[in-house]
């Protein structure tokens, strides 16, 4: 059987199994990665980290099912339970490590001194009344 499609089987006949609450388990992060098992919301999911770049985020898991060993893959999107609770962990993470900029006032400009009056002496010395008493 060609591979591609039965990669398209395995797949078509995993979303068909996956229930709601489900998400699929990949070998990898590419388009045509095999699926290593359907992950179900009750299975002990811990995500390691997530990959950005991907359209949605890929996140490296290990899932152990209720009856059977460690499985290590990936899950492609934010749907299972472990993986949104990772996201907003490392959303507060983040917000408690980077804040944002505070708010600082401008440094404004002192106002200039209004510019000082010369007195009525000094000015009366240049009068013309004052030579002529």
């Amino acid at each position: 059987m060609n591979r591609k499609l039965g990669v398209f089987l395995l797949l078509g006949g995993g979303f068909a199994l996956a229930q709601p609450d489900s998400a699929l388990l990949l070998a990898d992060c590419s388009d045509s990665s095999d699926v290593k098992r359907v992950v179900q919301s009750s299975d002990v999911v811990v995500v390691r980290h997530s990959f950005a770049g991907f359209s949605p985020t890929c996140y490296a898991v290990s899932v152990t099912p209720e009856q059977g060993d460690l499985v290590e893959g990936y899950l492609v999107g934010a749907k299972h339970p472990a993986v949104i609770r990772f996201e907003r962990q490392e959303q507060t993470y983040i917000a408690q490590a980077l804040p944002g900029p505070t708010a600082t006032k401008p440094n404004l400009p002192k106002p200039l001194a209004p510019p000082r009056q010369y007195s009525r002496k000094l000015w009366s010395l240049f009068s013309s009344r004052a030579g002529t008493k």
